[in-house]
């Protein structure tokens, strides 16, 4: 949780809780399901919106990582479509979830996309067990996608942020471990792997079964088939002692097993330990990894002499494998839709905002959008030492215009008002200056960055321009011109008081004889 500021018992045990949730879904997600739909009810219930968002996150990746990615990636857009503004640490969980989302359906380059979007977003002050994750997100992606040198780069900035906790230091050692051994590695796979016991020793914590699985891995690629059988089945005896499980656990590290004592020549052994797998695999329903067993049970009946049925179980992983693949491309398509359909939503909100913040008339900004904006660029500006500046204009006579000439008449010289106070404001110091059209002929130029005399300088400039231009066309016999107010931010001042002094100075300089700035 970001910022500083007390907060009140109800709130504090929900953010302790919040942080529970998140170390509770890597363990057991379909608890941590139950318990984000508990910490949803509560945080809405105390009107705390932060907290809502981070346990609506929790939900979609406790979904995730119970192999719904398609109910996931709609969770997490649905969100997005309601939250135009997401905190600093929503902001990255989100494209983080969604890279774990299309992980999984096969789709690396989009998932390493919002990967590098969530790295992006991290900042010191968000919390290191979910900036260490990102990072490694990040790492396994490249890794997979062929760039293996910048993938031990973020590695090893993820091994930086994860020094001191033991958890975490051994995830990220583990990830860049597999990455060696799934690089045929032996040299550095054997090296990760001891750093993976020195740590364990350091931080007092035995190896879970997924670092017990990568060692016995390790082990095989070495040419190590004892060493590898007692660190696999460590890893089998170190899952059956957890109370959560990963769904694909027993079944991988059973996997593992069966791998280390066909190569060892104890094939019949073997075959049982597959079948442990294979019926594990099918509670748990996880496609990726019943195939795997298929192609090694296809294996083992070859080197049992069962030809027939290394053939009919070889056909039987192929047909795993396509209906795999055939999930995997419905999953994703479902997914993809639904964050296309989102994205959508989105797009079209933020276009229908952007419409009620214009005048339809000049295409200037309006009014709601000063009324929205301006308090806004003045704190801003008052917080980093600029100055703020505003000039508040009027067409002089312009009742007359639309008299004389027409409506129509009327309005094409708002409209060329307004791009002359486009290009003046272009030119302005500020990355944040605009110009607004606040109704009928009163217009505002708001400086973000205004040093001495220059909002005067601005409204002078616009004066001259005006009564420069040649309106013959639009106004023939008459010329156009207008009056300015021009104010800047007085210390303790706010946006009122900004435009009030502005508008006592327009009024003024109407009642000089117009055609002129009031700068005070």
């Amino acid at each position: 949780m970001t910022g500083h500021v007390a907060l009140d018992p109800a709130r504090a045990l929900l953010r302790r809780d919040l942080a529970a949730l998140d170390d509770l879904v890597g363990a057991d997600p379909q608890r941590a399901e139950a318990l984000a739909g508990e910490l949803a009810e509560r945080a809405s219930a105390l009107g705390d919106a932060d907290a809502l968002v981070l346990a609506r996150l929790g939900l979609a990746e406790a979904v995730q990582r119970t192999g719904d990615s398609a109910a996931a990636a709609r969770l997490i857009t649905d969100l997005r479509a309601q939250h135009d503004h997401l905190g600093p640490e929503a902001a990255v969980r989100v494209p983080w979830l969604l890279a774990r989302v299309f992980t999984d359906l096969g789709d690396r380059p989009t998932a390493l996309e919002h990967a590098l979007d969530a790295a992006a977003a991290c900042s010191d002050d968000l919390p290191r067990r979910l900036r260490t994750r990102v990072f490694v997100k990040v790492a396994d992606l490249l890794d997979e996608l062929g760039a293996y040198e910048d993938s031990r780069t973020w590695y090893e900035r993820a091994e930086e942020l994860a020094v001191g906790d033991g958890q975490l230091h051994l995830l990220v050692v583990n990830n860049r471990a597999y990455s060696e051994l799934e690089r045929r590695d032996a040299v550095a796979a054997r090296r990760e792997m001891a750093l993976l016991h020195e740590l364990s020793a350091r931080y007092d914590r035995p190896l879970n079964a997924n670092t017990l699985d990568t060692v016995a891995r390790v082990h095989l690629l070495c040419g190590e088939p004892e060493l590898a059988e007692a660190a696999a089945r460590a890893a089998i005896e170190a899952n059956s002692a957890m109370d959560a499980k990963n769904g694909d656990d027993a079944p991988v590290c059973l996997l593992t097993l069966a791998v280390v004592l066909r190569v060892r020549g104890e094939v019949a052994a073997a075959s049982r330990v597959l079948d442990e797998a294979r019926a594990a695999c099918a509670r748990e329903g996880f496609g990726t990894v019943r195939s795997q067993i298929l192609a090694e049970q296809a294996e083992v009946f070859a080197a049992l002499g069962d030809y027939r049925a290394a053939f009919e179980t070889h056909k039987a992983f192929h047909a795993a494998d396509r209906e795999l693949l055939s999930e995997q491309r419905e999953a994703q398509a479902r997914a993809r839709q639904a964050v296309f359909e989102i994205d959508v939503a989105r797009q079209e909100a933020a276009r229908y905002r952007e419409e009620a913040r214009r005048d339809p008339l000049t295409g200037l900004r309006n009014r709601l959008f000063v009324d929205e904006r301006l308090p806004e660029l003045l704190t801003a500006s008052r917080s980093q030492g600029r100055v703020a500046g505003v000039v508040l204009l009027d067409l002089d006579h312009f009742k007359a215009v639309n008299d004389t000439y027409s409506h129509e008449a009327g309005d094409e010289v708002l409209r060329r008002l307004a791009r002359i106070l486009t290009d003046a404001v272009d030119g302005c110091p500020g990355p944040e200056s605009f110009a607004a059209r606040l109704g009928g002929e009163e217009f505002l130029l708001v400086v973000t960055d205004a040093r001495s005399g220059c909002a005067a300088d601005l409204g002078e400039r616009v004066r001259r321009t005006v009564e420069e231009t040649d309106w013959s066309a639009v106004t023939p016999g008459r010329a156009i011109t207008v009056s300015a107010g021009v104010a800047t931010l007085a210390p303790g001042g706010d946006k009122a008081s900004l435009l009030a002094l502005a508008d006592a100075r327009l009024y003024a300089a109407k009642a000089a004889g117009r055609n002129r700035v009031d700068a005070g």
